[in-house]
């Protein structure tokens, strides 16, 4: 669907349109046309020359009988000039009447999201577009979002795009105050508030990590109700994702301890978002019933491996030697847990991709087959992690070892890891521990250079690999692990992005 196409019927935005612009526009036309006047009327033939119009010895009549002369051609170009540049300037200080979520709808992915659930996420970019349309806070917020975006991704500074990210808090804010508003709108802005915050973490403020306010109360209201719909109880599992991801490193993650107990925590497959669609091919209704299964293993993995992180030094005691043997027993459970679940792993995880190219047509083996590769590697990912954060010395396990050949066999192998040049981004925490937790150099500059492969300044690919390298270079020099969070900071004066 193409997006502008959504946006034909009138929008209002933050005040309503002005048509002050389009007078002055028409203004300034009228202006810059007066000069030219002169040179397309054909003198007076009575009319004497005064020295002052006398035709220069240069000039010469076009087919048109007009005067063409290096004068003339100037002062048409210099009016040329300042019309075109007084139309522009008065259209870039406009608010736009018609707003264009073309951007977001074609161009706006999140790594920790899209490769996983890259048919819904589509589906829910366009449901929110044709949302925004009769409601300003909607617009607002998807204006927010794919500014900071597309600064993100050209490198360009944040300011304008930070100045609409704060227009569309202050609209959120005002929307708590209204008690006749669904509460379903104001979720969909949260969420979409909360994905300005992994573009620019620690740039913007943190929906889902109040721990009470306007906002909380009306989640805690609205969760009294019961129902969730499908697109609610999307929102929820991505928010478990997103969190995930920004727990790791030693960082707050998204969702404050109130906020994570009243969002959903079902086990059950989460529902499509088939019912969006306005039209959907085979292709797409059989993939999707497919891929289901394997993205609620993936959600069900992401939950515990927030559980792994909060074992970290990071968010608890790990000093005593009771700290240990608590975090020990801890573990253990995890990694019962982690097993249970990948033996009960969905059918298509169990294949090789020659296996699901002779049972599927390409337009479902194709997109399958760069899922199931991502979310093994994921399994395999939580593996090595759980060594890192036990502190198996001095490196990784011979089990994390395993595991680390089983990423490297799937990055190199048959398993649709690239997108032309580019690597699949959802390679890049396996990846990152992989490089991290080698202890030969070659085996971590083999990771370094697949990570520079992924090219996605959203994820910040190119940081990962440098940081990794620089990581693991300190943990070969020192003989043991280095604090990630720590060097990070040493190294680069920030702390570690999420991963």
């Amino acid at each position: 669907m193409d997006a502008d196409h959504l946006f034909d019927e009138q929008l209002f935005f933050l005040d309503e349109p002005s048509h002050s612009g389009t007078s002055q526009v028409s203004s300034a036309i009228e202006d810059a046309a007066q000069p030219l006047e002169s040179l397309f009327s054909p003198p007076d033939a009575d009319a004497p020359l005064s020295n002052h119009h006398r035709v220069d010895p240069s000039s010469r009549r076009n087919d048109l009988n007009v005067i063409e002369s290096p004068f003339a051609r100037f002062l048409m170009t210099s009016q040329d000039i300042y019309l075109c540049t007084t139309i522009d300037l008065l259209a870039a200080s406009e608010m736009p009447t018609h707003p264009s979520f073309s951007y977001f709808v074609e161009e706006v992915n999140f790594p920790v999201v899209s490769p996983y659930d890259y048919v819904n996420w589509g589906r829910m970019k366009i449901y929110v577009t044709e949302l925004g349309t009769h409601d300003e806070a909607v617009a607002v917020a998807i204006s927010a979002v794919q500014a900071l975006y597309k600064a993100q991704v050209n490198g360009l500074p944040m300011s304008q795009a930070m100045s609409v990210y704060q227009a569309a808090t202050t609209i959120f804010e005002t929307m708590l105050d209204n008690d006749a508003l669904d509460f379903h709108t104001i979720l969909v802005v949260a969420f979409l508030l909360s994905l300005s915050e992994i573009i620019v973490p620690n740039e913007t403020g943190s929906v889902f990590g109040q721990s009470d306010g306007a906002f909380v109360t009306r989640l805690k209201a609205w969760t009294l109700n019961g129902y969730r719909s499908p697109v609610s109880l999307r929102i929820e599992a991505w928010l478990q994702l997103l969190h995930a991801a920004a727990r790791r490193g030693g960082n707050p993650g998204l969702l404050s301890d109130t906020v994570s107990g009243l969002l959903s925590n079902r086990t059950m497959e989460v529902p499509s978002l088939s019912l969006l669609d306005h039209y959907t091919d085979a292709a797409t209704s059989i993939y999707d019933i497919i891929s289901a299964p394997i993205f609620t293993f993936y959600l069900e993995l992401q939950k515990i491996s927030t559980q792994i992180a909060n074992l970290s030094h990071y968010h608890r005691s790990r000093i005593t030697s009771a700290d240990q043997e608590e975090v020990s027993q801890i573990m253990a459970g995890l990694k019962i847990k982690m097993s249970s679940l990948w033996e009960a792993r969905p059918g298509p995880l169990r294949f090789e991709p020659s296996e699901l190219r002779a049972h599927f047509s390409p337009m479902i083996a194709e997109p399958l087959i760069a899922l199931v590769g991502i979310c093994i590697a994921a399994y395999y990912t939580e593996v090595v992690e759980t060594g890192r954060t036990l502190s198996d010395p001095p490196f990784a396990s011979a089990e994390a070892k395993q595991a680390m050949c089983r990423i490297r066999d799937i990055v190199e192998g048959d398993w649709n890891t690239s997108s032309g040049s580019n690597l699949n981004s959802g390679y890049l925490r396996p990846l990152f521990l992989y490089a991290i937790e080698s202890i030969h150099r070659d085996d971590t500059q083999w990771a370094v250079e697949r990570l520079k492969q992924i090219k996605n300044p959203i994820c910040r690919s190119d940081f990962f690999a440098s940081f990794a390298e620089a990581l693991a270079e300190a943990q070969r020099s020192k003989g043991r692990r280095v604090t990630t969070k720590y060097f990070c900071y040493q190294t680069f004066g920030v702390p570690p992005p999420g991963l």
